[in-house]
Parts: C-alpha cells; structure tokens; sequence
C-alpha cells in the first residue's frame, strides 16, 4: 500500500472509475500508490454520488467492483482510510453531495488536510 498524496494520481484514479476509459490495471496500479484515506474518500464518494438505485451509477459502481478483484489490497486499504482521523472529519463534517461533478475539489480538500 502507498502512502502518496498525489493529487493528479488520486483525480486520475476518480476519473477513471468515474467516466471510464483506464484499463483496471492501471486503476489498480493508482490506487495502490494512493494513501489510504485518498482511496476511501474515493470510494465514499463515488457511493455518495452514484447510489445503487441510479441507473447512471451501474458503470461506476462496477468499475469499483472490477478494481477491487484486481487490487488485493483494496478492502484494506479502504478500511485503513475509514479508520484514519481525517476519515472520522470527512464523514462528519463535509457533505457529500456538495462534490458531486467536482470530486477534485473534494480530493485537494483531503490532500490539504493530510498534509497540514
């Protein structure tokens, strides 16, 4: 697991899970150099943006499947970045939904945070 707080590679791996058009491989290859917390606001936020019940979200939620059977340490990694403290203030304190079309905001908020 990686511990870079690159913001390209992190709005490089939301992208490619968001739109598509990355094979898996390189996702996974991002999101293995990626921190932990960067990876699960990833995840979280995709949830958040692209609810099970919205037919728009079936591509992305799947792209997130495809990533975590290729990237062994994915639910790991995830989970290190829920448990991590800057995780705890990102469920409480910032609205989701408020990112939805601009996760990168969201991903450079993170960043700052983790490196303050």
């Amino acid at each position: 697991m990686g511990q870079s707080t690159d913001l390209h590679v992190a709005v490089q791996l939301l992208n490619g899970l968001e739109n598509g058009g990355h094979p898996v491989s390189e996702l996974a290859t991002a999101a293995e150099d990626l921190d932990p917390l960067l990876l699960y606001g990833i995840v979280t936020f995709l949830r958040s943006s692209y609810p099970a019940t919205d037919p728009v979200a079936t591509p992305v939620l799947e792209r997130v499947v495809e990533l975590s059977g290729a990237y062994s340490g994915f639910v790991n990694q995830c989970k290190e970045g829920e448990d991590d403290p800057v995780g705890e203030w990102m469920r409480e304190e910032i609205d989701l939904h408020s990112f939805r079309g601009r996760g990168d905001g969201l991903l450079r908020l993170l960043v700052e945070k983790l490196e303050t």
